[in-house]
């Protein structure tokens, strides 16, 4: 906990509830032995595996963390102008349907 407590940068922690390898009570831990650290919570069944399946939550969250730490980068206007901005920044939260390991393609997960 004394290493922890040296960070200074902001820091951003995401548990998930129902994680059994790296548990949520763990992460807890963590956050509260950072100064700066902010704690989010991902809400899935899913276990360790939420953080891949669970991606827009993971996105919408770095988003955000990034937004309040690092507003004059992310409030910086494009090169090509607030259009262009508007349009990458909807691209970046859109929710998709597929994901790396393609199993968010699967219109019915039992169909493994």
């Amino acid at each position: 906990m004394d290493a922890l407590a040296m960070i200074e940068q902001p820091t951003l922690v995401i548990g998930i509830e129902s994680d059994g390898l790296f548990t949520f009570s763990e992460q807890q831990q963590i956050a509260a032995g950072i100064p700066k650290a902010r704690l989010e919570k991902i809400d899935s069944p899913e276990g360790h595996d939420a953080f891949l399946l669970q991606f827009e939550q993971v996105n919408r969250y770095i988003l955000d963390f990034l937004k309040e730490t690092l507003p004059d980068i992310m409030g910086r206007p494009g090169t090509a102008g607030d259009e262009a901005e508007k349009a990458q920044e909807q691209v970046v939260e859109k929710i998709t349907k597929n994901s790396t390991f393609g199993e968010a393609e699967i219109e019915d997960i039992t169909a493994w």
